[in-house]
């Protein structure tokens, strides 16, 4: 159902993988898809969101009684947990409720879950799904802006596409590069941050997300729990957009990574 990526007294962080996936073959959603957005049965998905939650308050005594999901746009938009009938257009949450999880879903972008050691009362929490738009759009440093206590924070990064899967456009990535270091996203210059997330391949270049996302942390104090997250693409038990792309697939699902304050 889902891997802990990281867990003390204050803090939970999860991630859910697809369960039952025949990655390759016809198979679209596997056993535990989050997504409702994906083709999938929309009451199949909530029950499984309702099991997924039932199975972390079974691990944390009943500590979590909510769930926060977004419908996330590929934007550096960051909100506070909303729960109403439609989910709110962002990439981001942070809170400092206790018992509420914040969740993002992706298959094949980075999930980044940001936590603090603020006394406990005061401790905040983030999610963010960060795709190639939001990690231009500053996302990230979008939502480490909504920390009160910028001191100590830490970054737990999920499963996500790989630098050798993730072929892109010469010109996607330049913009791309050009964005970043014009709005200081990171501590580098064009050819530096060139060298360190892009393999020529041709007409065509390879692109180290996770890199890009790593750089953009470090460039803001962030400590980094993890600096080697499973491939998306490659690891048969996550779900990957790109995949689902070259298998020729119609849709596939989503995996949700989930952090919670205790």
């Amino acid at each position: 159902m889902f891997d802990i990526l990281y867990q003390n007294d204050h803090v939970l962080i999860i991630q859910t993988h697809a369960g039952q996936f025949d990655k390759w073959g016809d198979d679209l959603y596997g056993s535990f898809n989050m997504g409702r957005h994906v083709g999938d049965d929309g009451e199949q998905v909530l029950m499984k969101r309702m099991a997924l939650m039932d199975e972390l308050n079974h691990m944390t005594g009943g500590q979590i009684h909510e769930i926060c999901w977004l419908n996330q746009i590929h934007s550096d938009i960051v909100v506070h947990p909303a729960f109403a009938m439609s989910p709110q257009d962002a990439d981001a949450l942070i809170s400092n409720e206790m018992g509420v999880g914040l969740s993002i879903m992706t298959a094949d972008c980075v999930p980044i879950a940001l936590f603090n050691h603020a006394n406990h009362h005061d401790a905040q929490i983030a999610c963010i799904h960060a795709g190639w738009q939001g990690l231009t759009q500053g996302i990230i440093e979008n939502t480490h802006e909504k920390f009160y206590d910028k001191h100590n924070m830490k970054a737990v990064i999920g499963a996500c596409i790989g630098h050798i899967n993730y072929e892109i456009d010469k010109t996607l990535a330049h913009d791309i590069i050009t964005q970043v270091v014009d709005k200081k996203l990171v501590a580098l210059r064009y050819d530096e941050l060139y060298q360190q997330i892009i393999t020529d391949k041709g007409d065509k270049c390879l692109m180290d997300i996770v890199k890009l996302a790593q750089l953009q942390l470090v460039h803001l104090n962030i400590t980094l729990i993890n600096d080697n997250p499973p491939c998306s693409y490659d690891d048969p038990k996550y779900y990957s957009y790109r995949q689902q792309i070259h298998a020729k697939k119609s849709a596939t699902g989503r995996m949700a990574t989930v952090i919670v304050k205790l």
